[in-house]
């Protein structure tokens, strides 16, 4: 049951917001380019994170370890999903869509988790931008998971749109 309600959150997340989005990109741009794009945008923030509160503030590396942690796992998966580039073709389904359900559920839940503790937690002034930094950066990741598990339409899909030709056989405006 409560496996059924994530999963419809997860394809109402996939079909509804991002599919939508990835349908209107340009021919060139794809969306694993945009998602792996977020990734590493989410690997630097969290290199911000860890670095500003040491140099700025003179936190220690004990106080860090989770910074350090978040980052290294970061790193990780992000060197990881570089080997899954190869998965991902047009006029195929996207394997990742099923591979990284698990990771994505996780991931929203999170940040989900992260975006409640720091509205209704303990407030730590000298943190505040870093904690916020650090709540973008999950955020930048979670995007760009939805954005790798989307199907890439076909090569030619995305111009006819845009002319209005016949796609297999049925026309556009809807006159066959």
């Amino acid at each position: 049951m409560k496996a059924d309600f994530l999963k419809a959150i997860d394809d109402f997340i996939l079909d509804r917001l991002f599919q939508p989005l990835v349908d209107r990109l340009p021919e060139e741009t794809s969306a694993w380019n945009i998602g792996i794009s977020f990734e590493l945008g989410s690997v630097l923030l969290q290199v911000v994170c860890l670095l500003a509160p040491l140099l700025l503030y003179g936190a220690t590396l004990g106080e860090s370890v989770e910074a350090i942690l978040v980052l290294l796992c970061s790193i990780m998966l992000f060197i990881g999903f570089q080997r899954f580039q190869t998965l991902v073709r047009p006029n195929m389904m996207n394997p990742l869509r099923p591979m990284m359900y698990s990771l994505r559920v996780v991931c929203l839940g999170f940040l989900l988790y992260e975006t409640i503790s720091l509205f209704v937690g303990a407030a730590k002034p000298q943190m505040w931008l870093w904690d916020r930094l650090g709540l973008l950066s999950q955020l930048t990741f979670v995007v760009g998971l939805y954005f790798m598990a989307c199907q890439m339409p076909p090569p030619g899909a995305r111009q006819a749109r845009k002319r209005r030709t016949v796609i297999k056989g049925v026309v556009s405006d809807g006159v066959q």
